[in-house]
């Protein structure tokens, strides 16, 4: 009879037999646990696991960092991740009893019976044999999942039973953790922040054709940290700023290192500025303006790279980008006032 503590090494030889222990055609199942017992269909007697489809658990996306102001800022936001392997509620004792144990519908199914034969079967399960009210907890694995990795699973996940009030094993989610990190990055969410200049009219605002301006973000970050953890495993992604591009219509684009600088009385450089070579009067005013205005969009370049609990190397995780966007009026004058 093959042991548990055998079965690390021989689950080359085990695979065949898990796999139609998790993945018997229907009509070699027999009936289904509700037929037997009156029970869910969540609750499967008839094997110790189940290539099931796949659903999802929520993962929790935290985002936390500090803007140019130095003030902190964390937000979080739950999202669907794709299930791989977990642990389920199974049967009842005496169901799973009355299955697996002698004389049970497995014995009349050749392949189950020598999964049975195999020693296979929970620890203990003839213990619970007349329990109406007890449950097992067992390893199960969505249908997409290689079958490598599902015995991998099933056989470092051996069945736990819980008696009513106490509480069921702890929930470790089989999550890709690239995957987590993937969604960590897509969920990152960063204070977009509002775009400032320098000139501006006094009144209106507006900066002024073929003059420097400086522009910079207000309420905006550089850097960031953001993690997405499901029960058991967990992605942490470290992203920063490499640069940002200022650029609008009838201007050459910008490139800045940073989100420029705010203006302070007696500047004459910044980090980040672009020059406007006309002006917009005589343009339409755009809705929620009072008047002529060009859109400057500033475009912030993101580098990331991720680590997770199973693995402390920081691994690239490629770039992304943030938009931001403002209105500026611009204007042909001889004096300029800053402020």
């Amino acid at each position: 009879m093959l042991t548990r503590a055998s079965r690390a090494i021989t689950s080359a030889c085990l695979g065949a037999a898990l796999t139609f222990a998790f993945a018997l055609p229907a009509a070699a199942k027999g009936p289904s646990l509700d037929q037997r017992t009156g029970e869910g269909a969540e609750a499967s007697g008839g094997s110790s696991g189940g290539a099931i489809s796949a659903g999802s658990v929520q993962a929790v996306i935290e985002t936390s960092g500090q803007t140019e102001t130095r003030e902190t800022f964390r937000q979080s936001v739950s999202v669907p991740v794709p299930r791989r392997c977990w642990y389920g509620p199974g049967s009842t004792g005496k169901a799973y009893y009355d299955y697996w144990g002698p004389g049970g519908p497995a014995s009349d199914i050749p392949t189950l019976d020598a999964y049975r034969a195999q020693g296979l079967l929970h620890d203990g399960y003839e213990d619970h044999a007349t329990d109406t009210e007890g449950r097992w907890y067992e390893p199960r694995c969505a249908a997409h999942v290689p079958v490598a990795e599902q015995v991998e699973y099933m056989l470092s996940h051996p069945g736990v039973y819980v008696m009513p009030g106490e509480p069921a094993p702890a929930v470790e989610e089989s999550v890709d953790p690239q995957v987590l990190a993937e969604i960590a990055a897509e969920h990152m969410q960063l204070p977009t922040g509002t775009i400032r200049w320098n000139p501006t009219l006094e009144g209106s605002g507006a900066t002024v054709v073929n003059t420097e301006t400086f522009v910079w973000v207000e309420n905006s970050t550089t850097a960031v940290e953001v993690t997405a953890s499901v029960p058991g495993v967990w992605s942490r992604v470290q992203a920063r700023m490499t640069s940002m591009t200022l650029s609008a219509p009838g201007t050459d684009a910008s490139t800045c290192p940073d989100t420029g600088t705010p203006y302070s009385p007696g500047m004459t450089t910044s980090t980040c500025a672009i020059t406007f070579t006309r002006s917009t009067a005589g343009m339409p005013v755009k809705d929620g303006q009072t008047l002529p205005t060009v859109t400057l969009t500033a475009t912030a370049t993101w580098e990331a790279t991720w680590t997770s609990s199973l693995d402390p190397t920081a691994r690239p995780l490629g770039t992304q980008t943030l938009t931001t966007t403002g209105e500026i009026p611009v204007a042909e004058v001889q004096t300029i006032v800053t402020g």
